[in-house]
């Protein structure tokens, strides 16, 4: 077969800085925390007895946060060892709320630790009701006072405190709603999404794409409150007509059509009109990793204000995880794009490849019945994505059709195609990304004898059920190149559609690639952090881990200026 030679190497990613490395050396720790359920349950059971009138540790919750994400990426990859720290320290909760040993303030922090780990807090999770009498008896209104005068009275302080931030009002209500029992967070969802303040009645257009059928069922109900008020705007209308697409549920979405329609007669109009609230100053585009997730950031201006729009994509999910973060000035905006394309390609896309890709991760959503995340409706509006809806099909040929409208690739004669797929062979030096296309999930060796030979064996065999899995990272990543004008575009196209289409996989060199890797991976994996390690070293252990989360010295710095100094954005989880 012919084969293509190497391009010029690609630009090497600038080297990471100390925040960085410190990131990657909290992972690495939480990694090694997560193999020992024993301790992550300790960890979790600390926070979650957390004294009343204390905050929990933030170092503490640091840990667990990161653990809990490292436990869900490895199950979602299919390791066992991910699904066994999860099952343990939900069990561990439960467990403890059972016996009245979980706090108000424990449960809010275990809440967030979990929803920042984009999980789904343990079903069971909630204080003690003597906890819950003792801690908020001085909060609780009087009996003739009205829930919407309540909430209005709490909100009023916690609205200054947010400001005009979407993303940040939805973060706030989101790592707190999961621990509030399901008829009470119904009747918080319904209230807040009527309350005259507009702030809450862009966040309850967000909710509709919540996880919880609490959420969103609350949202309509007060969104319908809010119609009958006379108080929907005509901007929330046309926020609705946008998102109405991507609700996975059939139901809510045909009371989602009638909320809009009602809407319409009363006299409200979309404001198709408004300008985009941000002028868009550049797109980037991470590589596609192994597990299909890609990360994309949409820069923004409003006046001298800087901020980003923040987007996960990721295989069999869809939309993971959406969001605006504003940025303290140019420099950290370009840093943070620097940091999306760091793992080598451009990264520079259109604006029309990331509606293309939001398209397709909303039809494989709708199609695994997964919601995208609810800060995908704040990006929409913020980006002026109003015309983003799903396609009709998220298959690997929808994606090659998109690639090839013209279907010039199927006229090429097969050693032409054999060619292109040849040159698969030297895709590694030139995209960095490729050196990270492995299989992880535990079942592939199953019953396998350990020697090399079987072991690859099995992994053929496996890899002959991921054909799918594989066509469509490889099809994404052609679209992606195409919208860079990279030359192997064509090459990525074709084997992926090689793949889909039947083609023995023993003749694509992608993917003895990613047999090797999946090898080396495995013996990587093979040697454990306590093997050989003496009984009593636990301890020596979660010294150093906790070690590791606290932030490194900083020198004291003389006061520049009165303006205090701006939180960091939490990094959002795969």
């Amino acid at each position: 077969m012919a084969t293509k030679k190497p391009g010029p190497p690609r630009t090497s990613a600038p080297p990471p800085d100390a925040g960085h490395l410190f990131h990657e050396m909290q992972t690495e720790a939480a990694r090694a925390l997560a193999a020992d359920p024993q301790n992550v349950q300790a960890l979790a059971q600390e926070i979650a007895s957390t004294p009343a009138g204390d905050d929990a540790d933030e170092a503490l919750c640091t840990l667990l946060t990161i653990t809990l994400d490292q436990a869900r990426m490895a199950q979602e990859g299919g390791q066992r060892s991910g699904k066994r720290c999860l099952d343990a320290v939900s069990h561990h909760l439960v467990d403890l709320s059972r016996k009245g040993l979980v706090t108000v303030g424990g449960n809010i922090a275990i809440t967030r630790c979990y929803v920042r780990a984009g999980l789904p807090v343990p079903a069971g999770l909630a204080p003690g009701e003597q906890a819950i009498l003792r801690e908020t008896s001085s909060l609780l209104p009087g009996d003739e006072t009205s829930p919407e005068a309540a909430f209005a009275k709490i909100s009023e302080s916690f609205l200054n405190d947010v400001g005009d931030d979407p993303s940040i009002l939805h973060q706030a209500f989101a790592e707190i709603l999961p621990g509030i029992p399901p008829d009470a967070r119904t009747l918080l969802c319904k209230v807040a999404a009527a309350n005259p303040d507009t702030r809450f009645e862009q966040l309850a257009c967000a909710w509709l794409l919540d996880m919880s059928e609490q959420v969103r069922s609350g949202a309509l109900e007060g969104l319908t409150d809010r119609l009958a008020a006379g108080r929907l705007s005509p901007r929330a209308l046309g926020r609705l007509a946008v998102l109405r697409s991507w609700i996975v549920d059939e139901p809510v979405r045909q009371r989602v059509d009638a909320l809009i329609r009602n809407a319409i007669r009363s006299g409200i109009s979309q404001d198709r009109d408004t300008p985009p609230s941000h002028r868009i100053v550049g797109c980037v585009s991470s590589p596609i990793d192994g597990a299909g997730a890609q990360s994309l950031a949409i820069a923004l201006q409003k006046g001298r204000a800087r901020a980003i729009a923040m987007i996960l994509l990721k295989q069999g999910f869809g939309v993971k995880d959406a969001y605006v973060v504003p940025c303290a000035n140019v420099a950290e905006q370009r840093g943070l794009l620097q940091q999306i394309s760091a793992l080598g390609g451009k990264g520079d896309v259109s604006l029309d490849y990331i509606q293309a890709a939001l398209s397709f991760a909303l039809a494989e959503g709708r199609e695994n019945a997964v919601y995208p995340a609810p800060g995908l409706a704040d990006v929409a509006e913020a980006c002026a994505l109003t015309s983003l809806r799903p396609t009709q099909d998220a298959s690997v040929q929808a994606m090659l059709s998109a690639y090839d409208p013209e279907n010039a690739l199927a006229s090429l004669d097969p050693e032409e195609r054999e060619t292109l797929v040849a040159a698969s062979e030297d895709w590694p030096p030139s995209y960095p990304m490729i050196a990270h296309w492995f299989e992880d999930n535990d079942d592939i060796f199953d019953g396998t004898e350990a020697t090399s030979t079987a072991r690859a064996h099995a992994l053929w065999t496996w890899l002959e059920t991921r054909r799918d899995f594989w066509a469509s990272i490889i099809a994404r990543t052609a679209l992606l190149l195409k919208d860079q004008g990279d030359p192997e575009a064509p090459s990525f196209a074709m084997t992926a559609r090689a793949i889909s289409q039947g083609d023995p996989l023993r003749r694509i060199p992608v993917m003895a690639a990613i047999i090797d890797q999946t090898l080396e991976a495995r013996l990587a994996a093979s040697f454990t952090i306590d093997e050989g390690m003496p009984d009593g070293v636990d301890e020596d252990i979660m010294a150093l881990l906790m070690n590791l989360m606290a932030p490194p010295p900083q020198p004291a710095r003389r006061p520049s200026s009165s303006k205090p100094a701006r939180k960091g954005a939490r990094r959002k989880p795969k």
